[in-house]
């Protein structure tokens, strides 16, 4: 199975190979977390979370062809 995944802000500077849709192969049943762990992106630097359009936890199971965005922390004023 496959899912596409981006990440924004600061994570895409961190990881620039994700600045775009990237295809990663995932096993059935995995989560969110999963793939954010096998990524290495670390938990305290993801804030959102989002599979096709929508936000999600971090337990949701991912499906083939799912396209998940992880946002950063934001700040600033």
């Amino acid at each position: 199975m496959q899912v596409k995944v981006k990440l924004l802000g600061i994570l895409s500077f961190t990881y620039p190979a994700f600045s775009k849709f990237r295809y990663v192969e995932i096993e059935k049943g995995e989560t969110v977390r999963d793939l954010q762990e096998r990524l290495g992106l670390p938990v305290n630097e993801v804030h959102f979370i989002s599979v096709n359009g929508k936000m999600v936890e971090e337990d949701y199971v991912l499906s083939d062809k799912d396209e998940v965005i992880f946002f950063p922390n934001v700040s600033g004023g």
